[in-house]
C-alpha cells in the first residue's frame, strides 16, 4: 500500500442531497452518492471529466515516480479508465521516452485465447477481458502499470491480473484515482482518495 496522504474529501449537503467534495490540487470537486450493493456510497464517473482526469493523473503519476515504481507499458480495462490511462502515460512519458504506448483489455472473448472472468460492484453479470493476439506479443516480458478509476471490490484488478499472468507480464504497481471504503487493499495499489459509505 502506498505511504502517501489522501486528498482532502468532506461530505456536504445542497438541494436535498448529499456530495462527497474533493480537493486535488487546486480544484474541488463533488461526487454524488448512489445506492451500490444496497449500500449508498460516494460515486466517482470520469467519463468525460477532463480536468479531475488531468489533476488525478498528474497527482498519480507524482506519486509512482516518488515511489520509485518502474513499469514498461499500463493495462486498463475499456472503458472509463482509457482517458486516465492516457494521461498518466503523457505525463510519464516526458521522463520515460520509451513508454510510448498503453494497452486496452477489452470486453470480449477475444481471439488471442487469453481472456478472465470478473464481477464489478457496478454490474449484476459477469463479463470477461481479453487481450488482442497484437497486445498479448507486446505486453510479453514487460513490467505492467495497472490503472483502473476505482478500487472496490477487486473483480476488475483480479481479471487485469489474471490477464498480465497468462501473457508473460509481470505487474509492477496498480494506480487509481479512488478506493470504495472498506476495500481490502492489496500491496502496490496506488490511490488518492476513499469514496465513503453513508448508508
Amino acid at each position: 500500500m502506498n505511504h502517501f496522504s489522501e486528498a482532502p474529501t468532506e461530505i456536504i449537503s445542497h438541494d436535498g442531497a448529499e456530495f462527497l467534495r474533493v480537493t486535488l490540487g487546486d480544484r474541488d470537486y463533488e461526487l454524488p452518492f448512489k445506492v451500490l450493493g444496497g449500500k449508498k456510497v460516494g460515486f466517482l464517473d470520469i467519463s468525460g471529466q477532463v480536468s479531475l482526469i488531468e489533476s488525478a493523473a498528474k497527482q498519480l503519476a507524482e506519486r509512482l515516480n516518488s515511489a520509485g515504481v518502474e513499469f514498461d507499458t499500463i493495462l486498463n480495462p475499456v472503458s472509463k479508465s482509457n482517458a486516465l490511462a492516457h494521461a498518466i502515460a503523457l505525463r510519464w512519458s516526458e521522463n520515460h521516452p520509451e513508454q510510448s504506448r498503453t494497452v486496452v483489455a477489452r470486453k470480449s472473448a477475444g481471439t488471442s485465447g487469453i481472456s478472465a472472468n470478473y464481477r464489478s460492484v457496478t454490474t449484476n453479470h459477469e463479463q470477461t477481458l481479453s487481450l488482442t493476439e497484437d497486445d498479448v506479443e507486446y505486453i510479453r516480458g514487460k513490467k505492467i502499470l495497472l490503472v483502473d478509476d476505482v478500487f472496490g471490490g477487486g473483480g476488475t484488478t483480479s481479471a487485469l491480473m489474471e490477464l498480465s499472468r497468462k501473457a508473460g507480464a509481470e505487474v509492477t504497481a496498480h494506480a487509481v484515482i479512488g478506493i470504495e471504503q472498506g476495500a481490502a487493499i492489496p500491496e502496490g495499489l496506488f490511490y488518492l482518495f476513499t469514496l465513503p459509505v453513508i448508508a
